[in-house]
């Protein structure tokens, strides 16, 4: 069922994932995580596109050598288009392509990314973790937005999960932390009983490189997202949602130089 993580007093892991193709996010990110002692990097998937940079992104990752890598829905678009197999749209198969085009070897990383598992599960310090970029079968879709209901979230508890401590998730770019009472994913506040409560917390941990929250009114989120997760060795967790700034500037100048398409659209994410 699960993975048994190296422990010590304090296990302190970086928790990343929708760099979605900027390498200037994720180095940010990095310098970070090493900076506040992070041992352990977790994957949750969305490496590449719609963002300029492809095979130094590629070989970022590996060099930080997560110990576990999820497949998002980017890589199954990658997968498909690689094996002519996909149904996308115009411009997501042109985003795919500019990325095939400027991987060295574009069979290979495509069989890698394939392996990869869509969820995994992971004991840290005796705390049991779900990991998954969406819902554990599916890593696509809306089911696990913001405005998800209860009932939504608790599939990430379902079936062999069910003893999970709490689940991590990626995909909808919101830093975000709830709770969700599996004994009453429907609020029903009249037949509540707080002694039957079976509270998981939920986490996601927004996006490295196209955040799409927005925290107040007058501002728009730009900076790189990641989870800082610390877990005793007496089983308290402690996580940090973190937002490192980072030179954006250059990736829209890499964006211009590398005749990335659809650049303005890219460009506009940030300036929602």
């Amino acid at each position: 069922f699960s993975t048994q993580e190296s422990v010590s007093d304090m296990t302190i892991i970086a928790v990343f994932s929708d760099i979605h193709g900027n390498l200037a996010a994720l180095e940010a990110v990095y310098a970070d995580a090493i900076q506040h002692g992070a041992e352990t990097y977790w994957f949750l998937g969305d490496l590449f596109g719609p963002g300029p940079d492809v095979q130094p992104l590629w070989e970022e990752l590996q060099a930080i050598n997560p110990t576990i890598k999820i497949r998002g829905n980017w890589e199954d678009f990658l997968i498909t288009t690689w094996s002519g197999k996909d149904r996308l749209s115009p411009m997501q198969k042109k985003i795919e392509a500019y990325i095939l085009n400027h991987l060295h070897d574009p069979a290979k990383i495509c069989a890698v990314l394939a392996s990869w598992p869509l969820h995994q599960e992971v004991t840290v310090n005796g705390v049991q973790i779900g990991l998954s970029h969406h819902l554990p079968a599916n890593n696509s879709g809306d089911t696990l937005s913001v405005r998800a209901e209860g009932s939504a979230l608790s599939a990430l508890f379902s079936g062999p999960r069910s003893n999970l401590d709490f689940a991590i998730y990626a995909h909808i770019h919101h830093p975000t932390m709830r709770y969700v009472d599996l004994s009453m994913p429907i609020q029903t506040a009249d037949a509540f009983d707080y002694a039957k409560a079976d509270e998981r917390l939920v986490l996601n941990l927004g996006s490295v490189g196209l955040p799409f929250d927005k925290p107040t009114h007058r501002y728009q989120e730009w900076r790189a997202e990641y989870l800082l997760l610390e877990v005793t060795d007496d089983g308290a967790i402690n996580p940090q949602f973190r937002r490192i700034s980072y030179d954006l500037q250059r990736e829209f100048k890499q964006a211009q130089a590398m005749d990335m398409p659809f650049v303005e659209d890219y460009r506009h994410n940030f300036y929602i």
